[in-house]
C-alpha cells in the first residue's frame, strides 16, 4: 500500500457514516478527498523530515551542509554522501566526557566510600590529558602505630614507616597468576630418588608444595589511552594549564577492597582505566 493510498483511507475513516457522503469514484468529492490526502501526505513527510533534522543518518541530504557547519566539520566535496554522514555521526554522537563520573560518584557516596565516608573523589582526566604514571607510581608512606592510636606516636620516631605503597590501575577486573610454592627458599638442592637418599626429598630441586595466587598489576597506559583514564582518590592538585599534577591518597579498610572494585567495575565502561590512588589498612 502506498503512503498516498494510506492517507486517503485515513481521510475516508474520518468522514461521517452515510451513503450521502460516500463519494462516487472519479466524482468531484472523490477528487477533493484525493487532494486532501495528497496534502496530508506532504505534511506527514515534512513532519517526518523535521523529526530527523539533526540525525546524520536520516536527515535530508540538503540539510547536511547545515549540520556540518553546526558541528564544525569542513566541507569536503570529494567525499561521498555516505562518508559525509559517517563523519557527522562520529562527531554528533561521540562521548565528550566520561559519562559515568557522576553516576559512579553517587554510588561511592551511597556506599560510604565518598562524601560522608572515606572521601573518595572520582576525577576524569584533564584536558590536556595527564600522564597517570607519575601519579600512580608515586609512592606514599604508611606509618606504624598502635591500633586505634592516631596521635602520631609511631614506632621508633616520627620518621619510621612501616611500608611504602603506590597506586594501581583497575581496568577489567582483577587478574591473578598461579605460581608454585617452594619450601626452604634459597636452599634448594638436588637429591637422588633411586632409594639411596635417606632424606625426605622435600627440599629437592623442582619440588613444590602447591600453588599460590599473585595479583597481576596493569602497566601504565601509553599516551593514546590517557584520555580513557579517570582517578579515584582524594583531593586533586592541578597545574597552571589545568592538567592534573597530583592526587592525594585515601585510606580504606582492606576488608572493603573487593567491594570497592565490584562497585567500580559494575558502573564504568569496559576498557576505561581507573587509576586507584588508595592505600588499604
Amino acid at each position: 500500500m502506498s503512503e498516498s493510498v494510506y492517507m486517503r483511507q485515513v481521510v475516508d475513516a474520518l468522514m461521517p457514516e452515510g451513503s450521502i457522503l460516500t463519494p462516487a469514484a472519479g466524482g468531484y468529492l472523490d477528487r477533493l478527498l484525493d487532494g486532501i490526502a495528497d496534502n496530508e501526505q506532504a505534511i506527514l513527510e515534512a513532519m517526518e523530515s523535521l523529526a530527523n533534522i539533526r540525525n546524520p543518518w536520516k536527515c535530508a541530504i540538503e540539510l547536511l551542509p547545515d549540520l556540518e557547519r553546526e558541528f564544525g566539520i569542513t566541507p569536503n566535496p570529494a567525499l561521498t554522501e555516505k562518508d559525509r554522514r559517517a563523519n557527522l555521526a562520529l562527531v554528533r554522537y561521540k562521548r565528550r566526557s566520561l559519562g559515568t563520573v557522576a553516576k559512579l560518584q553517587r554510588a561511592l557516596d551511597r556506599a560510604g566510600f565518598g562524601a560522608g565516608g572515606y572521601g573518595l573523589i572520582v576525577t576524569p582526566n584533564a584536558s590536556p590529558a595527564t600522564d597517570p604514571a607519575p601519579i600512580v607510581d608515586n609512592s606514599y608512606q604508611l606509618t606504624a602505630h598502635a591500633i586505634g592510636d592516631e596521635s602520631g606516636a609511631v614506632a621508633g620516631n616520627m620518621g619510621a614507616y612501616a611500608a611504602r605503597r603506590g597506586g594501581y590501575y583497575l581496568v577489567n577486573g582483577d587478574s591473578y597468576a598461579a605460581r608454585p610454592e617452594y619450601p626452604q627458599a634459597g636452599q634448594i638442592c638436588a637429591r637422588a630418588f633411586d632409594g639411596t637418599d635417606t632424606l625426605s626429598g622435600k627440599e629437592c630441586a623442582g619440588h613444590y608444595t602447591g600453588y599460590a595466587l599473585y595479583e597481576n598489576e596493569y602497566a601504565s597506559p601509553g599516551a593514546a589511552l590517557w584520555p580513557l583514564v579517570f582517578f579515584v582518590g582524594g583531593i586533586v592538585a592541578r597545574n597552571a594549564d589545568g592538567s592534573i599534577a597530583a592526587v592525594s591518597p585515601v585510606t580504606i579498610p582492606a576488608t572493603r577492597r573487593q567491594e570497592l572494585h565490584r562497585l567500580i567495575l559494575r558502573i564504568k565502561p569496559m576498557g576505561i582505566w581507573a587509576a586507584m590512588i588508595i592505600q588499604y589498612t
